[in-house]
C-alpha cells in the first residue's frame, strides 16, 4: 500500500514480507545481499556501497531502463538492529536535487507470518520525483519480497 498526499513531498509504503525480521534487516544492511535485490526492475546496478553503520556511506551507481547512468548517495543516520534503518538519499547531477537531501526510513515490525515493513521517503524535491520514487520503491520491494522468501 502506498500513501501519496497531493502537495506532500513524501511517500509511505507498507508491505508484509513472509520472512523473519532479522532476515529482512540483513537484506537491507549486508552489502552482498543488498546487491542481490536493490533497485527497481529493469535497472542495472553497476556499483553499490553500503557501510551500514551510523555515519557510514551509501552509494548506488546504476543504469536505468533508458540506458542512462545515474548515481545516488547518502549516509546512514540511524540503525536499530532488526528494527529501523535511516539514511539520506541524494541524486548526483540532477539540478532538482542540488540542494536537496531526502531521507529514507525503513521500519520493521513482527506480524503474523512475517515482517511488516514500512518505508517512508521524505523531503523529496517535487511531486514528479515523489511519484517516480513511489514506482521505484514499490518495484524494489517486490524484489526484496522475492529475495527474502526464496
Amino acid at each position: 500500500m502506498t500513501t501519496k498526499l497531493p502537495g506532500k513531498l513524501s511517500l509511505e509504503i507498507t508491505r508484509v514480507i513472509k520472512a523473519p525480521r532479522d532476515r529482512v534487516y540483513k537484506a537491507w544492511t549486508d552489502p552482498a545481499q543488498l546487491k542481490e535485490w536493490f533497485g527497481p526492475e529493469n535497472v542495472q546496478t553497476r556499483s553499490l556501497v553500503a557501510e551500514a553503520r551510523v555515519g557510514g556511506r551509501f552509494s548506488w551507481e546504476l543504469t536505468n531502463s533508458e540506458g542512462e547512468e545515474m548515481t545516488v548517495h547518502g549516509e546512514y543516520r540511524e540503525l536499530e538492529l532488526n528494527r529501523k534503518i535511516v539514511f539520506s538519499w541524494q541524486w548526483e547531477g540532477d539540478e532538482s536535487w542540488e540542494y536537496h537531501d531526502s531521507v529514507v526510513t525503513v521500519e520493521l515490525d513482527d506480524i503474523d507470518g512475517g515482517t511488516q515493513l514500512r518505508l517512508i521517503h521524505e523531503k523529496l524535491p517535487n511531486e514528479e520525483s515523489r511519484d517516480g520514487h513511489s514506482r521505484g520503491w514499490n518495484s524494489a520491494l517486490d524484489k526484496l519480497e522475492k529475495f527474502c522468501t526464496n
